[in-house]
């Protein structure tokens, strides 16, 4: 894995702001691009979607991906920040799982909902 030859936009709020009724807001997100390398989506990979080790930020106990779009990416420990939100390949996605193998991240992502076209990635 000594290519880094992707990119890819991470997405965050970092100004997010909770208003006078206890409701928290986005805000405006931020994307960062980092490198990334592609991975495949294996048998295995779907099982570590369903291992209790796995941080699956959908709060689902099995992810329901239907026929979404579904990528692994590698990420640098250093480049990850735990951003749930990505724009991979033209595409905004959701990061659901995230785990650690020595020095990066295997990181699973799948098509938003919703998402009928190419989002700008900022460049």
């Amino acid at each position: 894995m000594s290519r880094w030859n992707e990119e890819i936009s991470l997405l965050s709020a970092p100004n997010a702001w909770q208003d006078e009724e206890g409701g928290w807001h986005e805000g405006e997100r931020v994307a960062r691009r980092v490198f990334c390398n592609p991975g495949i989506l294996g048998t295995m990979t779907m099982a570590q979607l369903r291992s209790s080790e796995v941080r699956i930020t959908g709060g689902e106990d099995v992810p329901n991906t239907g026929l979404r779009d579904m990528h692994v990416v590698y990420l640098k420990q250093i480049d990850y920040g735990g951003e749930d939100q990505v724009i991979y390949r033209g595409e905004e996605m959701d990061v659901i799982a995230a785990t650690s193998e020595g020095e990066n991240y295997k990181v699973i992502l799948r098509a938003r909902l919703g998402n009928d076209e190419v989002v700008p990635d900022g460049h």
